[in-house]
């Protein structure tokens, strides 16, 4: 009997642990599918990750715990970065976020960025973002821009604008294998455009600027 006891605890607390990872503010109904372990909420909510520090506020959304949370209509903010998009896919365990239709994407260095498709690298605290790719501020276009949103890195994928506000030019590329990188500097905002890329950001921000993204309908 004892056994049983503290192995019936022992469920509990892991299944409290699990659940504690996630907070969850439905706006209205909330619904599990105990066939499929699905949990919708049909007005939408907010959903916290705590163990991500993430937070994910849309008109409707779906999720299985510990697997994935699909929603409409949502807007996301981590780590001073906040993205909306029409749909968002986002697996906890992968920490990747998927964006499609409408993407939003602003921060303390890029307000304004839009863009039809994106892709997050929650761990490598990397952004990817293609599809008539426009930012206000500062001004440019891009076939796909990759944003190191903690170092303060970008690189621009051309076919690319980008106004540069320092020198009062405009700098236009049209090969997509020469990237304009940009560096943010974190005390003053300022940006500096370059053509040569740094070694160690090459390496690290390279692969993103050539990564395929996945193109499967986010339903």
């Amino acid at each position: 009997m004892r056994r049983a006891l503290s192995l019936a605890t022992l469920l509990l607390v892991l299944t409290a642990a699990q659940f504690a990872a996630l907070s969850i503010e439905p706006y209205g109904d909330s619904v599990y599918d105990l066939a499929t372990g699905v949990t919708t909420l049909p007005q939408g909510g907010v959903i916290r990750d705590n163990a991500h520090d993430l937070s994910i506020d849309a008109t409707y959304i779906e999720y299985v715990e510990g697997d994935y949370i699909s929603a409409r209509e949502a807007k996301m903010a981590t780590e001073k970065v906040r993205f909306a998009a029409e749909r968002m896919r986002y697996l906890p365990e992968r920490e990747e976020v998927r964006l499609e239709g409408g993407v939003r994407f602003d921060s303390d260095r890029i307000e304004g960025l839009t863009a039809e498709r994106g892709w997050i690298d929650l761990k490598a605290g990397v952004a990817v973002v293609e599809g008539s790719v426009r930012a206000v501020t500062p001004e440019l276009t891009a076939a796909r821009l990759v944003a190191d949103y903690r170092a303060g890195e970008v690189l621009l994928v051309a076919p690319y604008t980008y106004q540069d506000a320092q020198l009062g030019v405009t700098l236009r590329g049209q090969n997509p294998e020469k990237p304009l990188y940009l560096r943010f500097d974190t005390e003053t905002g300022e940006v500096r455009a370059s053509s040569q890329l740094p070694p160690e950001a090459a390496e690290r921000l390279l692969p993103y600027a050539k990564k395929a993204l996945p193109n499967e309908p986010l339903e």
